[in-house]
């Protein structure tokens, strides 16, 4: 699962699948070792989808981005049929923000899922309409499990 992360004007790519110097020591904390250096860091959401970070007591702010995503918006992707919308991390539905059968566009707001004490607002990835919901509220689900399906 590669990602691009923007923080301090600079960006860095980070594959988390590849990565097991990664753990996780509690919710939102992390202990990673990178080129035989240790770092703590402690992720916080911050305002405008940005993140508060601090790594060794300095803090950031950095934005988290999927390069699929980008390529999508760059119109490199086109997105026929039916798309599943699928939990990106594991965690609970918190709520759904649509209803089944209604219209939705590109990017907006389909579910919230909670993982890590932090609420993600999961979107629409692309315009269309909601054919089923598949999740129940309140209940727990795996990364990539199947939440609704936009067709």
């Amino acid at each position: 699962m590669k990602r691009i992360v923007d923080i301090a004007g600079r960006q860095i790519e980070v594959d988390l699948a590849a990565d097991h110097s990664i753990e996780e020591v509690e919710a939102g904390t992390y202990s990673i070792v990178r080129d035989g250096l240790a770092y703590e860091i402690v992720v916080r959401e911050g305002l405008d989808g940005m993140l508060d970070v601090h790594v060794n007591g300095r803090h950031y702010n950095a934005r988290v981005r999927d390069p699929r995503r980008a390529a999508r918006r760059r119109g490199g992707l086109v997105l026929d049929g039916a798309q599943n919308v699928l939990a990106p991390m594991p965690g609970k539905v918190v709520r759904f923000l649509v209803s089944q059968a209604e219209e939705v566009r590109a990017g907006q707001g389909l579910v919230v899922v909670e993982a890590m004490k932090m609420q993600n607002e999961i979107k629409s990835p692309k315009a269309g309409k909601v054919v089923k919901i598949v999740a129940e509220e309140g209940a727990t689900v795996n990364s990539g499990s199947v939440l609704l399906i936009v067709e």
